[in-house]
């Protein structure tokens, strides 16, 4: 399980770095052309469930991208309730590593000596060093196993496994990052 952490980890680096390189220090594809269903039932649903942010066709391509390579290790087969709910759960805490990525690389950002409680607006609610959406994607991403992990621990201990692996992945991008730019004191 190790690997496979790592793995989704340096995915969702490289898709931090790639979505800096679409964004620019537009976050929430602000300033991209794309799809924006104003007042549609589903906009607003979808606004309200992830804090206020806009429903746009970059994010249903990329959630689904995303969602969509979680998947391949069940491709050719039917996929039980509970591969499911482990797809899920992944999704819910790679978005977060992912998010937090592209605040920690993008040079207009970083969480060091900036604070991105001033500049990441699109994240309307911050509880100490993060937005509020992070622990609560967290916590829904170890809710959502419960119907699985509740009569097996293995279950409980690779989402801890891949947990730590992205807190200890993002900890260190943090620290290269930071000394790259000269922000930590050397």
């Amino acid at each position: 399980m190790f690997y496979q952490a790592l793995y989704l980890f340096i995915t969702a680096l490289i898709l931090a770095y790639l979505e800096v390189q679409i964004e620019g220090q537009h976050g929430w594809a602000s300033m991209l052309p794309t799809w924006r269903p104003k007042g549609k039932w589903y906009a607003d649903l979808f606004e309200r469930v992830m804090g206020g942010k806009e429903l746009t066709g970059y994010h249903v391509g990329v959630f689904g991208f995303v969602l969509l390579f979680l998947h391949y290790p069940y491709l050719g087969l039917a996929p039980t309730l509970g591969q499911e709910l482990w797809v899920l759960s992944l999704f819910l805490l790679f978005a977060v590593v992912w998010d937090y990525l592209w605040i920690i690389i993008n040079p207009h950002y970083g969480v060091v000596r900036r604070r991105p409680q001033n500049d990441v607006t699109w994240h309307r609610h911050w509880w100490g060093p993060f937005p509020r959406d992070y622990y609560f994607g967290i916590l829904l991403s170890a809710a959502v196993l419960f119907p699985v992990w509740r009569g097996n621990l293995v279950v409980l201990k690779e989402w801890g496994m891949v947990f730590g692996v992205f807190a200890a992945g993002t900890i260190l991008v943090l620290i290269i990052t930071e000394l790259v730019r000269g922000d930590i004191e050397r």
